[in-house]
């Protein structure tokens, strides 16, 4: 288990898209009955023993330093982001090792420093917010039904579990890979409830996400871009946002969902890449990510990435990428 910081504002902002909210919406019903906090004890994660006002949804709570927030807003903010935590658990099939909870309840909580704007445990419970970030949620709520990026993001990070499989390996940053799934399902965690993010920037949500939709397009387009000079050191296409690997990761992610089954596509992706076998090599890592993908989409998608998209499939992976996909589970 590890803390990962919220390491850029940009590789982790954008908002609902036309193109994803049909295949990832489902309702979402704003909650009637206001939340009211109670003082609770919580120790950071740098080991400071703090008092906080603990707001209980039903599957998360925040914990803020201060008491006297409207109830009622609260209590949106939890109902949206019980609903984001329930998105996860059916897009992967797990949920995280509880470490930072309360009651059961995985924690976002408010703290005067930490790890980055934000930081997250990799692949078990606990969230924490600056007061800046957690200012930013709240504001952005209240004055026009908007979601910070930075809770979903991190969010990602709680539920990630496919290093073994998916993680490229030293001396390849893995960051490309596990940083960009945060920034991907982030959006599609979003789109799932129909919540949206406010402005980055100069740019609103909707065109932050528009720019960091075309990256994939960008790379097709230019022919002296592939894998080793973009994924492998963190380097997407020129862009207007300066946006690096982890965000271009994420775009190939939101194409192939939008072409290959939306969010069930999604579920399929994780699911089938957690039952891989363990990389021995960043290359075993780029070929399971091929063969995941082909197995979420019904079909071979070999072509798709080693000829197209210009990532280093391995023959063997190639092989791989044509099997039998595997069957729906439902949870």
């Amino acid at each position: 288990m590890k803390r990962r910081a919220f390491f850029s504002r940009a590789t982790a902002a954008a908002a609902a898209s036309p193109l994803l909210t049909p295949l990832f919406a489902t309702a979402i019903s704003k909650a009637a009955e206001p939340l009211w906090p109670e003082q609770v004890d919580y120790t950071s994660f740098d080991g400071k023993k703090v008092k906080v006002f603990a707001w209980r949804g039903k599957r998360m709570a925040f914990l803020t330093k201060l008491e006297g927030l409207d109830p009622k807003l609260m209590s949106g903010l939890c109902d949206t982001f019980d609903k984001i935590y329930d998105f996860y658990r059916d897009a992967t099939g797990r949920e995280p090792q509880k470490v930072k909870e309360l009651n059961g309840l995985l924690t976002v909580a408010e703290v005067d420093q930490t790890c980055g704007a934000a930081c997250g445990y990799l692949g078990a419970t606990g969230i924490e917010l600056t007061p800046g970030c957690f200012t930013d949620l709240y504001s952005g709520w209240q004055k026009g039904g908007t979601i910070d990026q930075a809770p979903p993001y991190e969010f990602g990070r709680n539920f990630w579990f496919y290093s073994p499989q998916l993680a490229y390996q030293k001396p390849v940053s893995d960051r490309s890979v596990v940083t960009g799934y945060a920034v991907f399902m982030r959006m599609a965690a979003l789109d799932a409830v129909e919540a949206k993010l406010g402005p980055f920037r100069d740019k609103s949500g909707a065109e932050f996400r528009k720019i960091m939709e075309s990256l994939v397009d960008l790379y097709e387009d230019d022919k002296s871009l592939t894998w080793e000079n973009t994924l492998k050191v963190d380097a997407a296409p020129e862009n207007p946002l300066g946006l690096n690997g982890t965000d271009l990761f994420a775009s190939f992610c939101l194409r192939l969902a939008r072409d290959h089954g939306g969010r069930e596509f999604v579920r399929r992706l994780w699911q089938s890449a957690g039952k891989l076998p363990a990389a021995k090599s960043t290359q075993e890592a780029v070929d399971n990510f091929a063969v995941a993908a082909s197995q979420a989409a019904g079909k071979d998608l070999g072509p798709l990435f080693a000829d197209r998209w210009r990532w280093p499939v391995s023959p063997a992976g190639r092989k791989s990428a044509g099997v039998t996909p595997l069957p729906a589970e439902k949870n």
